[in-house]
């Protein structure tokens, strides 16, 4: 299996984003509700991602967090929910919307999406409901909130480095470049990025 994919945003489609890794394109079936928290085309990304293995085609479901991955695989464990109604359901109630609908037993909510009946939400919910119970919700949503401002701020941060750059003289899109080729592991500060980016 694999777990995830780091690369650059190249394409985002109307339900799959494209991530380059060392010169191989990969075609992953992405939800709706995560394409707010991509970041610009051409910029690094980290997909946790699922591989779905047919007899006749092998597809890659991701992620931007575990959480909506681990929220993807338990509603792959409910009879009658495959991967592509899995992805549907959280594309169109997101993760702590979702979580808070099965811990509440909300089958109404989440037959509201399209293609799931009411017995399959309600299947959702009676099969799902301890699980989520146990999982925190609450906490879980706190997590994804940080890791999420988290790389706000890292983006915002990489911005301010270009922004200098072209300052410097640099074109935008040459700054955006080396920044590019350069290693990062989010907790660089604006000038430490800068240094590195200048000796480049």
């Amino acid at each position: 299996m694999i777990s995830f994919i780091s690369g650059k945003l190249k394409e985002v489609l109307n339900d799959k984003i494209v991530v380059e890794t060392n010169g191989v394109g990969f075609s992953i079936y992405f939800p709706a509700s995560n394409f707010t928290n991509l970041p610009d085309i051409d910029n690094d990304i980290k997909v946790f991602t699922y591989m779905h293995v047919k007899e006749e085609e092998m597809s890659l479901y991701g992620f931007i967090t575990r959480e909506d991955r681990e929220m993807f695989l338990k509603l792959l464990t409910v009879n009658g929910v495959g991967p592509k109604g899995a992805l549907n359901i959280i594309s169109n109630l997101g993760f702590s919307t979702l979580m808070k609908a099965i811990a509440n037993e909300d089958s109404k909510l989440i037959s509201s999406v399209s293609g799931i009946g009411s017995k399959t939400a309600s299947k959702i919910c009676i099969e799902l409901g301890d699980k989520i119970r146990k999982m925190n919700f609450e906490g879980k949503v706190d997590v994804i909130k940080k890791n999420l401002a988290e790389n706000e701020k890292f983006n915002a941060t990489k911005d301010e480095v270009v922004e200098a750059m072209v300052k410097l003289g640099f074109k935008e899109s040459r700054a955006r470049e080396i920044l590019n080729t350069i290693s990062l592991d989010g907790t660089e500060t604006a000038s430490e990025i800068l240094k590195i980016a200048l000796k480049k």
